[in-house]
């Protein structure tokens, strides 16, 4: 990993404490609104009359920005400065949120989540490289722990805070007091940060890759707009085809120009030669095919509980709440407990349970009849929490196994990118699935449908798991652990 500097040395005291809150605040907001958004979205279509595809946008456009993003918004920490680069992330991140929730329309709240998206691709991956320059290596433990628990609190906060925000009503806001909260939030982490982070830079930091970025980009906006486009119903007309088409050869040539600039010396976006690893190819795909469904689900199923079901944001919330603090506990055992004896087993055993939660859950879908079987859901609901949580920690370890040291950040990075890939993906895998069958007015077909897909998806993924490693590396890649945490946090976070 390339190694950062601040001139001056580590800080101390006071100061080091204050910096360090306002990295883990910062990141807080992101991890907090990953949550907080599904339990809000039913009231946002409401109020803004959004269709199907604009919801799914709101959703899909922040991660997809974040996604293409966020390798280069931390190289542009290490050429410009990560101090610098986090304050601009954070500020901008800040003025998209007071852009929400001014937004008039759907199509200007889509806006604002993509350039908010953009701005926290800039700030997040500054968070771990400061802490690395405000403290020598043997004081990282405590900071990271911190770093990593927010996951945990943020899953659990936001599907209640976000209702609760919406209940209270302050000035006749609504929803759009969510988005107001992190104004001053972000303005007080901005003061914090402006006036105790320390200057740091990488020397001989590598260049930017435009062309990568673009055409990853497109690639993937190529793949995820027709899906989306035809959540209303409107059926699979020529473009569609041809657009997810042109997506795939597009993602080819970005394959191609990155292993060019390998050849040549120069630092791609994507380093391919991370592939050859098959911890790493194992890893991703499960990842993949375990991530869609589940983002999928906390898509559609906030819709159920709210529109089919008819409760109130407030009760949604408490609905999943269960799920919330389940990733967490068993995150924390199945780490600690059960990858040291079992290894890949523990990921296993979690995608079993998370399956058989989605089948409970389509269970519920396909007897609704404006009653739903609350033993039948509630069941699904405690099961996949605990499934989740058994996944989402072993997995970055054993897609990690088979990695050097001097591969541990790139291949970090690829993870987390892979799983904001996977989350859009999900939107609109997922989400067409539900929309559909919406269109003609069954909401608990809807939901049984798009949860029979996502059963399915975790089969496959269960299947893949045996190209993982049996065991996880029986000591941690030096400076990969901080970096893989990221993954892992956004992971926990994303349920509710």
């Amino acid at each position: 990993m390339t190694e950062a500097h601040a001139p001056a040395g580590p800080i101390r005291g006071r100061a080091r404490t204050l910096a360090l809150a306002a990295l883990l605040l910062a990141t807080f907001l992101d991890l907090m609104y990953v949550t907080l958004l599904n339990v809000v979205l039913p009231s946002i279509e409401h109020d803004l009359s959004a269709s199907p595809s604009q919801l799914q946008w709101m959703l899909s456009g922040y991660t997809l920005a974040l996604a293409v993003g966020i390798i280069s918004g931390a190289r542009l920490g290490d050429l410009y400065g990560h101090k610098k680069v986090f304050l601009i992330g954070l500020l901008g991140f800040v003025a998209a949120s007071a852009w929400c929730a001014l937004s008039p329309t759907a199509d200007w709240l889509v806006a604002a989540r993509v350039v908010q998206g953009v701005f926290a691709a800039a700030m997040l991956p500054q968070v771990l490289t400061q802490i690395q320059v405000m403290y020598e290596p043997g004081e990282r433990g405590g900071p990271i722990a911190a770093f990593s628990s927010l996951s945990g609190v943020a899953a659990t906060v936001g599907p209640i805070l976000g209702p609760a925000l919406m209940t209270w009503d302050l000035g006749g806001l609504g929803w759009r007091l969510v988005f107001w909260l992190n104004v001053p939030l972000g303005l007080a982490c901005m003061w914090a940060a402006a006036r105790y982070l320390p200057a740091s830079r990488v020397p001989d930091a590598p260049r930017l890759d435009p062309i990568g970025v673009v055409l990853s980009a497109i690639g993937l906006f190529a793949i995820l707009y027709p899906l989306i486009a035809v959540s209303d119903g409107s059926g699979w007309p020529a473009w569609v085809w041809a657009s997810l088409a042109a997506g795939v050869v597009v993602l080819a040539l970005f394959v191609w120009h990155q292993g060019r600039r390998s050849r040549a010396g120069k630092t791609p976006v994507l380093d391919v030669s991370l592939f050859r690893f098959r911890s790493v190819s194992a890893g991703l795909g499960v990842q993949l095919l375990f991530f869609v469904p589940v983002m999928g689900f906390f898509l559609v199923f906030m819709l159920f509980l709210q529109n089919g079901v008819g409760l109130a944001p407030l009760g949604a919330g408490l609905v999943m709440l269960p799920w919330s603090v389940l990733v967490a506990v068993f995150a924390a055992v199945s780490a600690v407990v059960l990858v040291p004896k079992i290894g890949r087993g523990a990921v296993q055993i979690g995608l079993v349970l998370l399956a058989v939660a989605l089948v409970l859950v389509a269970l519920t879908g396909s007897t609704f009849t404006g009653s739903v079987n609350w033993w039948l859901l509630m069941t699904g609901v405690v099961i996949g929490g605990a499934g989740m949580g058994m996944v989402v920690a072993p997995l970055a370890q054993l897609t990690l196994h088979d990695v050097p040291v001097s591969k541990a950040g790139s291949a970090s990075a690829l993870f987390n990118s892979v799983t904001q890939v996977a989350a859009s993906l999900g939107v609109a895998v997922i989400g067409v699935v539900f929309f559909t069958q919406l269109a003609g007015g069954a909401m608990g077909t809807a939901l049984a449908d798009s949860m029979w897909l996502g059963a399915g998806l975790l089969v496959v993924a269960f299947a893949a798991t045996f190209a993982l490693p049996s065991r996880s590396a029986t000591a941690p890649i030096p400076g990969a652990g901080a970096a893989e945490s990221t993954g892992a946090a956004r992971e926990v976070a994303h349920d509710g």
